[in-house]
């Protein structure tokens, strides 16, 4: 069985109950954004390498995609210093499509190297 998917998941609930205070700050405007980006496009990647048919549902995983970030920005609302954030949102959004348009060519260089 393949968990990437659950492995995505963990990291970026974990990512979003860090506190305030021990989240790094780097200095540059709007890198958290790119955080964001970041963290949902391989979340994309793996639930397209989990699973990957060749009829895949992209549009149900965008939307559960959108439900998973709406869950992790109610959660900062229980976390000192973090907040609900609809700009996370869009990031994540954004996140959500660039994984899905690059999850094909990701896993076939995966598949290639097994």
């Amino acid at each position: 069985m393949k968990y990437a998917t659950l492995l995505a998941s963990t990291l970026i609930i974990i990512a979003v109950l860090l506190p305030g205070s021990k989240v790094p700050d780097v200095g540059i405007g709007g890198f958290d954004k790119l955080v964001h980006i970041g963290m949902f496009a391989v979340w994309a990647v793996a639930v397209r390498f989990d699973f990957n048919s060749r009829s895949f549902p992209f549009v149900p995983v965008f939307f559960a995609g959108l439900l998973f970030s709406v869950l992790t920005e109610v959660l900062q609302l229980l976390v000192e210093g973090r907040s609900f954030d609809v700009y996370d949102m869009a990031a994540d959004a954004m996140g959500l499509v660039l994984g899905l348009l690059v999850s094909g060519r990701v896993l076939k260089l995966v598949k290639r190297r097994d």
